[in-house]
């Protein structure tokens, strides 16, 4: 069981000095990693009761690994650290296109398959 990654591990595996304007890029592609794993696996929708025992209208979701959890389970912990170094990469494909100079261009697909199974492999099952 861990955390949340952090900044550091995120720029270890991309292999990067630190640097203060690299950093902030970095922390915001981690931060959207750890929002999209929060909710990728979060629990049920809790709707509030007043002390009737009636609806009040208001509802919050349980996330299950809030921002400061220490049980996140390490497959969670990487697909999350995966996931921040292929968004901060995402920036140099702004169209979703990688150009290649002489040999073309190559097509950023909308997801990463390795973050996808990872998560899958923990996230409530859903039927639809």
């Amino acid at each position: 069981m861990s955390a949340w990654p952090k900044l550091a591990e995120v720029r270890t595996l991309l292999r990067l000095q630190p640097d203060p304007n690299e950093d902030q890029v970095i922390g915001t592609a981690l931060a959207a990693a750890v929002d999209f794993g929060m909710r990728k696996l979060s629990g049920p929708i809790v709707y509030v009761l007043d002390a009737s025992g009636n609806p009040t209208g208001e509802w919050y979701v349980d996330y299950s690994f809030p921002a400061d959890t220490t049980t996140l389970p390490d497959q969670a912990h990487e697909a999350c650290l995966l996931h921040a170094a292929r968004l901060y990469r995402r920036r140099d494909s702004i169209d979703g296109t990688i150009s290649w100079g002489d040999l073309g261009g190559v097509r950023v697909g909308g997801a990463d398959p390795d973050v996808i199974a990872l998560y899958n492999g923990l996230a409530p099952w859903g039927f639809a």
